[in-house]
Order: C-alpha cells, then sequence, then structure tokens
C-alpha cells in the first residue's frame, strides 16, 4: 500500500481522506485500519513540499484526532461535529 499511496497525488490523497471520514461518520466508529491509514495518508502529504501550509495545518489537527482515537483506544469516542469539522476543512481543499 505505501508505494501505491506514495505514487498518488496529493489531491488524491486529500480524498481518500475526506472518503475515511465520511465513512466513519456514517459508522459513529473509526477502526485500527482506517486510523492507521489516515495516519499514513497524513505522514505523506506532510513531507510532500507541493501541500500548501494550510493544508498541511488542518492534516497536524487530523493526525492528532487520528492518534488520539486509535493508539489512545477511542475507536468509537468522537461525535460527528468532530468529524464534520474535519470534513469541512478538507473537503474545501480538494475542491480547489
Amino acid at each position: 500500500m505505501k508505494g501505491c499511496v506514495t505514487s498518488m497525488n496529493y489531491h488524491h490523497q486529500l480524498q481518500l481522506l475526506v472518503d475515511i471520514l465520511h465513512n466513519q461518520q456514517d459508522e459513529n466508529y473509526g477502526s485500527h485500519d482506517e486510523f492507521e491509514q489516515m495516519e499514513h495518508l497524513i505522514s505523506n502529504m506532510l513531507e510532500n513540499n507541493e501541500v500548501p501550509d494550510e493544508v498541511k495545518a488542518a492534516l497536524m489537527s487530523l493526525e492528532q484526532f487520528s492518534y488520539q482515537h486509535d493508539k489512545e483506544g477511542m475507536q468509537s469516542n468522537f461525535t460527528s461535529t468532530e468529524i464534520q469539522q474535519y470534513l469541512r476543512k478538507l473537503e474545501n481543499f480538494v475542491s480547489k
């Protein structure tokens, strides 16, 4: 999977991240695999010089959310409002 993610441009990576968040919102749950995939996508985008700083700032916030909910065992302990805030931010960048 790593090679596939690194060969995607950051717009595609952002769209995949948005899709994962929509799935978590619909299910009110995030699986360990989803959080790991999110963290991997975010890490790749943070290292990418083509990603604008405003996108990176949103990604760093989402990275903390993902880490907290995965590593601290809080997979289902988030609200739809939390996910909505990340979706709004990221969907603005995807549509640009």
